[in-house]
């Protein structure tokens, strides 16, 4: 059953994800660990269809390889 405090909960780690894995990404440091977390966001995203289609358009091609790479993971 749809819960609607659930829902923002996952709201809000959806939006701490993607800020997080903008942040490390922003810095140049470690992209690894920005992949790490818009996987994260991948995960509780409603559309992640839609979401790597974002993706795809915003990332550097590298760090989308990156992420596809790590779907498969995060998927078991």
């Amino acid at each position: 059953l749809w819960d609607p405090a659930k829902n923002e909960k996952l709201q809000e780690l959806f939006l701490q994800e993607i800020h997080m894995g903008e942040l490390w990404l922003s810095r140049g440091e470690n992209h690894q660990l920005g992949v790490e977390h818009l996987s994260n966001a991948l995960l509780v995203c409603g559309q992640p269809q839609e979401l790597l289609k974002v993706f795809q358009h915003t990332l550097p091609p590298k760090v989308f390889e990156m992420l596809l790479h790590k779907i498969p993971l995060i998927c078991q």
